[in-house]
């Protein structure tokens, strides 16, 4: 319970029951108003002209006092009931405070010097109207804005004005920025907490208050963090909620308002709304500042926060994209808009203007695009797998920029498969850069059988025969590697793992990586010794079976480049075992010596 509240009730209540003239002739008070009662009555001098108020405009509103003096006019009777008329000015022309404007709302009182004017009189239910002004053309405060809210005292002096009436901020689980705007122990701020607009609350025990009520007086008590609890009010459904909050239940059957914001018009100081979290958090709130407002590495529409500003843009020049029709294309990024990004300069690319081209394949084929930008201002240029989703993008580049004597120069590659549309982004670095460019288009398709191993090619052999080791699809033939595994013989054996191919792995390496086969055969039950040199990073797995991967007996890869590894296993005779050399990074391929040793068992 609010005691300052209880306390200032109390004291509009006896001042309100004093309402008689006095020996100077001040008009007596405002008659009652029942439904649509009397005014208060006039001055009472005889030749005064002060005016009583009406009065009240509902049952047992209460006109205000007339003008002490000549002029004086009483206040307003209170709009609803109970409300109350302010009292009438005490020289001329000092005005009374208008009556409350809901039930229990009280006017302000009237001037006490010429020209001062009472207090208007509380917005909402017992807000009390200010005071009149203690010297000429003082104000009196207007009344509190919602429950409990007090208007401000006159000013002291003559133009001293009185403070406005309360806020809505201060109440329990009222919006709040500082601590100061609360009648509580804290508020749960926007920034500092990601309420949105704030949370005025009392600080409260936690373990102590696994019940709703105590100390938070009709509220439930949430943890915080490490004990420390706030309270939040209780609820049956979201609809009793403030904007941004929503009912949930906080565990044991309790429901109680929560953080759940929705929109990001629900966070105005952080700017965005974390829809999976329901708390606000500092976003991108600037989307053409060119500067990283929430400072995650990101800005403008290269920052997701963006989304909301920068895709309806996007889509819209993304629908008006043209397709290309020849392998030189000659464009002016200055007459476009801006609502496309780009990722390769540290996360943030082209927040100029841009224009877009769309790429399709011929019919039937799939291949090599190759898109090279030539530009006297700065740009780049990237390619998407969706033109208007920044995140399905496949190439960037924004390496170089123009100087004195050369242009821009940027170049993506990237693979098209059949029937697949590509959007060709031209970006500007910033919009002081927009301008002419040119663009030079080339497409290679990937032929199976052309003796080149395209990027969707495991193998090309030149040619389309099947049974090879490379199918007419050029994939590699697993049985046919196996079948044609090099034997190895007692002693040293050499390879070469650049050559081979990238159809195998075991436990330890290998994943994707180019390998080499080879194959043994025991001639009895013994002890295998293999031991791998190489100048590079190798390593080898021996299996029972070649296209196995459960087959695998042992992995050997715990040096680097240039020790050797070695295994030793006993082994049964007969039984043939495979064993593959394998790379361990990429780029690591490259020539190895094999040495076996075999001692028969005794």
């Amino acid at each position: 319970m609010n005691v300052r509240l209880v306390a200032g009730l109390f004291v509009l209540a006896l001042s309100a029951a004093a309402g008689c003239g006095d020996d100077d002739g001040q008009g007596g008070a405002g008659g009652n108003g029942g439904a649509g009662g009397n005014g208060g009555g006039g001055g009472v001098d005889a030749t005064s002209t002060g005016t009583g108020t009406g009065g009240g405009a509902e049952p047992t509103g209460t006109g205000g006092a007339g003008g002490a003096e000549p002029t004086g006019t009483g206040g307003g009777g209170g709009a609803e009931p109970t409300g109350t008329g302010g009292g009438g000015g005490a020289e001329p022309t000092g005005t009374g405070g208008g009556g409350g404007a809901e039930p229990t709302g009280t006017g302000g009182g009237g001037g006490a010097e010429p020209t001062g004017t009472g207090g208007g009189g509380g917005a909402e239910p017992t807000g009390t109207g200010g005071a009149g002004g203690a010297e000429p053309t003082g104000t009196g405060g207007g009344g509190g804005a919602e429950p409990t809210g007090t208007g401000g005292g006159g000013g002291a002096e003559p133009t001293g004005t009185g403070g406005g009436g309360g806020g809505p901020a201060g109440a329990l689980y009222e919006a709040c920025a500082t601590e100061d705007e609360c009648t509580g122990d804290i508020c749960l701020s926007e920034e500092e907490f990601g309420y949105p607009s704030g949370l005025c609350s009392d600080l409260c025990d936690p373990a102590a208050e696994p019940a709703p009520g105590g100390e938070c007086d009709g509220g439930v008590c949430l943890d915080l963090f490490e004990g420390v609890g706030a309270c939040l009010s209780l609820c049956s459904t979201s609809s009793e909620c403030r904007d941004g909050y929503a009912c949930e239940d906080i565990g044991g059957g309790v429901r109680a308002c929560v953080p759940k914001c929705t929109s990001n018009a629900q966070c105005p100081s952080l700017g965005v709304c974390d829809a999976l979290s329901g708390v606000c958090t500092l976003g991108e709130t600037d989307c053409t500042n060119d500067e990283d407002d929430d400072e995650d590495g990101f800005y403008d529409c290269a920052d997701t926060d963006c989304a909301a500003t920068c895709t309806p843009i996007a889509e819209a020049a993304c629908a008006s994209a043209a397709p290309i029709v020849s392998t030189t294309i000659h464009g002016d990024t200055s007459g476009s808009t801006s609502g496309l990004e780009g990722t390769c300069y540290l996360g943030n690319t082209g927040h100029g203007p841009e224009e877009i081209h769309l790429f399709t394949p011929p019919a039937g084929q799939s291949g090599t695009l190759v898109v090279e930008l030539e530009s006297p201002t700065d740009h780049s240029v990237y390619a998407r797998s969706s033109c208007a989703d920044m995140r399905s993008e496949i190439d960037c580049s924004d390496a170089n920029y123009p100087s004195d004597v050369l242009p821009d120069e940027e170049r993506i590659e990237i693979y098209v498969s059949d029937g697949q549309t590509v959007p060709i982004v031209v970006d500007s670095y910033e919009p002081g850069e927009a301008g002419p460019y040119t663009l030079n288009v080339s497409f290679t398709p990937v032929v199976c059988g052309d003796g080149t191993v395209g990027p969707t090619e495991a193998c090309d052999d030149g040619n389309t025969t099947s049974g090879d080791g490379c199918s007419a699809t050029c994939v590699h033939e697993l049985d046919v590697l196996c079948e044609d595994a090099a034997e190895l013989v007692l002693g040293e054996n050499t390879g070469d793992t650049a050559t081979g191919t990238s159809m195998l792995e075991g436990s330890c390496l290998g994943w994707d990586m180019p390998e080499t086969v080879h194959s043994f055969t025991p001639p009895s039950d013994g002890t295998l010794t293999l031991t791998l040199s190489a100048e590079i990073d190798l390593g080898f797995y021996l299996r029972e079976g070649c296209a196995d991967l459960d087959a695998e007996l042992e992995c050997v890869d715990d040096g680097g480049s240039g020790d050797d590894e070695t295994l030793v296993i006993d082994v049964t005779g007969g039984e043939p075992l495979f064993v593959i050399v394998d790379t361990y990074r990429p780029m690591s391929g490259g020539p190895y010596t094999l040495t076996v040793a075999f001692n028969p068992a005794p």
